[in-house]
């Protein structure tokens, strides 16, 4: 029975279940019986307590407000190219390998003849392990029909938070967050101004083709560490895996620090996104400790601490038995000089500070955003800022991924602001400024978005599909990138690891 004047807040509750129902299938799935059994026992405890005690003053989602949610999520998911209804990008050539083998294979993945000589697959599963599970019972071939499900579920749980949260004009904020972006684009247009005047370094291919000057004049060093805060639709195009985590658990912690819910079940949360996007998980940090620092008690429950124990231990020794991490580093260690520290701040500028400035000008004015939505954005801004000082991976997958918590507290702050101004009907000229300077930064979401619906991007060229993904590669972790790149490798673990030895279902 719900207190007095609360209800039960079905919205989180299908959203936590959501993102812990993947480890479920890890745990069950991936892990010796003494230690699956004991995780999963702690692990449904957690749950049962999350069912009865999850309530909020909040109302729930209007049939209307699900009306507008829903198929903007249907649109979404299919302009993304999940299930294979629309043209997909390059990276579906990895997705649908991830989903073959795991399918295909028996648990936990082992590639006895891969690239590495034999080799565990190390890789965060969460996203694909239900719709792989389907196609291992079922068929291959029913494999993208379930991730087109399961996909879709989760984005119109995500959009459905973004409607809760932009009350009271929840559906406005939902269609301005998804276009929210920055300024990152504005050094294309020098190579556009050299292409008007037919000079060399001018604009390749179609008017949009401009992507490629503004990525590289934000490289630096030897492999590349490419700075680069992708807009939520290329999110969604390119990496639904992260994306999709980041929405909803980044969602969970503003129920807790916008709506004043406790935080009793967030350690758990925490912990299920690990397996779904470990980058993410470090992403939240910020704001897992506002969360804390406003109910230390309410942080400290059992489910947080007990139940993200159960989580991050056994997935935690999962991905520590990783192969080494490629191209990781400090940022500031492959500047060469002052030209490349100017193209750094241009970078944060275009990215993050003149959104952030109008913003702060805007408070300054109307007192809008309120205190606590105020300093959550900043967290969010400055957060945004430390994660480019960190390189990993190819293209350098850490600031793309980590950056996304923060991206979606700072959009989100942005498109409410934005709404908020125009409802206030005060002075015309800030409100049509602002409004200005938001549609400006929309170019990259606006684009992408368009291009990826009429199947132009240049990047919509995977010819693969979980059926035929060995096209690609015979496995994941023969997945070979350019430049001699092992891109396989950043996938796979030695099967010498202590988790392979000790916690995988049949060890090594």
């Amino acid at each position: 029975m719900a207190p007095q004047g609360r209800s039960r807040d079905r919205l989180f509750v299908a959203t936590v279940a959501y993102l812990l129902a993947p480890n479920l299938i890890f745990l069950a799935g991936w892990l010796a019986p003494a230690w699956g059994l004991a995780t999963t026992v702690l692990f449904l405890a957690c749950c049962a307590d999350l069912w009865r005690r999850a309530t909020t003053r909040t109302r729930p989602l209007t049939p209307s407000e699900w009306a507008f949610a829903g198929p903007f999520a249907l649109v979404a998911t299919v302009v993304a190219g999940i299930g294979n209804l629309n043209l997909q990008v390059v990276d579906y050539v990895k997705h649908n390998l991830v989903f073959h083998d795991l399918a295909v294979y028996p648990w936990p993945v082992v590639y006895p003849n891969a690239g590495a000589g034999g080799a565990l697959l190390c890789y965060y599963t969460a996203y694909y392990l239900p719709a792989s599970l389907v196609g291992k019972a079922a068929g291959l071939a029913w494999t993208e029909p379930a991730s087109l499900l399961w996909g879709l579920a989760g984005v119109a749980l995500a959009f459905a938070w973004i409607v809760r949260l932009g009350r009271p004009a929840g559906r406005a904020v939902l269609a301005i967050f998804l276009f929210v972006d920055g300024f990152a684009w504005a050094p294309g247009l020098y190579a556009v101004a050299r292409r008007v005047a037919g000079l060399a370094g001018g604009a390749r291919g179609g008017w949009w083709d401009t992507g490629g000057f503004t990525e590289n004049l934000a490289r630096f060093g030897t492999p590349p560490a490419r700075l680069l805060f992708e807009s939520e639709p290329a999110h969604l195009l390119w990496v639904p895996q992260h994306t999709i985590a980041a929405w909803l658990v980044t969602a969970c912690v503003l129920r807790t620090l916008d709506e004043g819910e406790p935080p009793r079940h967030l350690g758990l949360i925490a912990a299920a996104a690990l397996l779904w996007s470990p980058f993410v998980a470090v992403g939240l940090a910020p704001f897992l400790v506002m969360a804390f620092l406003r109910d230390r008690r309410g942080a400290l429950a059992w489910p947080s601490v007990l139940g993200g124990l159960a989580l991050a231990v056994p997935v935690g020794l999962y991905f520590l038995g990783h192969s080494s991490y490629q191209n990781l580093g400090l940022l500031p260690t492959r500047f060469s000089g002052p030209v490349d520290w100017l193209r750094y701040l241009l970078f944060l500028v275009g990215s993050v500070g003149v959104l952030a400035l109008a913003v702060a000008l805007v408070r300054r004015r109307f007192g809008v955003p309120a205190s606590r939505e105020w300093w959550t954005f900043t967290a969010a801004a400055g957060w945004l800022v430390t994660t480019t000082l960190v390189v990993m991976g190819y293209q350098d997958d850490w600031v793309m991924r980590v950056s996304m918590p923060a991206l979606m507290v700072f959009r989100l702050t942005v498109a409410r602001l934005a709404v908020e101004l125009w409802r206030r009907r005060g002075a015309l000229g800030p409100r049509l400024a602002f409004a200005a300077v938001v549609l400006l930064s929309a170019e990259r979401p606006i684009k992408t978005s368009l291009l990826a619906a009429l199947g132009r991007l240049p990047t919509q060229v995977n010819d693969t599909t979980v059926a035929t993904a060995t096209r690609g590669a015979p496995t994941l972790g023969d997945l070979r990138g350019a430049d001699g790149w092992a891109y396989g490798a950043q996938y796979l673990g030695p099967r010498t690891s202590w988790f392979a030895r000790h916690v995988s279902r049949g060890g090594p």
